[in-house]
């Protein structure tokens, strides 16, 4: 649907659609628009183009950003875009980046089979007890060597020996993680 430039007023005024969603499009920016949904939701995009393939990118929710607002992220992602950055493809990345529980599983099926019964019992104990609690859901690549040494330390005032074992296992397969390609993201418009 098109429209003259967007304010404020006029994506308060949008009609809710009885299903699905409309999306109005702004005249002044390109592939930036509104979409409305049948629950009344109103929410900023732009649609793009680029290695391709079509995307649509939620920028933000009406009226936590007003439309002038809106309008200049959108300027600002379409010269990134200009630039051969995918904004879409760097949020799915991200949301779909693996998490410490995600390598916990891949070490516990690929690492520990491959370790007498003692050491594999003495591995789990070590991620149960004080990897997982402290990092499940982190992202891995979001984890830094700061936050090892913190763990570290937290392990170390009560247990120094253990500390250092801990830690030499999680790092191994995060060093391990980190060195593996991930796989590339096949979805289109969001």
């Amino acid at each position: 649907m098109a429209s003259d430039k967007l304010t404020d007023r006029i994506v308060k005024a949008l009609a809710t659609p009885a299903s699905g969603n409309t999306i109005t499009y702004d005249s002044d920016v390109k592939g930036f628009g509104v979409r409305v949904t049948a629950a009344e939701a109103r929410a900023f995009i732009l649609n793009y183009r680029i290695h391709g393939r079509e995307r649509r990118y939620t920028i933000g929710s009406f009226p936590d950003w007003p439309v002038a607002d809106a309008r200049e992220e959108a300027k600002r992602l379409k010269r990134d875009i200009d630039l051969g950055h995918d904004p879409l493809g760097k949020r799915i990345e991200n949301r779909e980046a693996p998490t410490v529980a995600n390598l916990w599983r891949e070490y516990e099926s690929k690492h520990l089979p491959t370790k007498r019964a003692r050491s594999a019992a003495d591995d789990r104990s070590m991620w149960e007890n004080y990897i997982l609690p402290k990092f499940r859901s982190e992202k891995v690549r979001a984890l830094t060597p700061q936050d090892i040494d913190a763990l570290h330390a937290e392990i170390g005032s009560t247990k120094p020996m253990r500390a250092n074992r801990v830690i030499e296992v999680f790092r191994k397969a995060v060093s391990s993680a980190r060195r593996r390609p991930q796989p590339r993201s096949t979805n289109g418009m969001t």
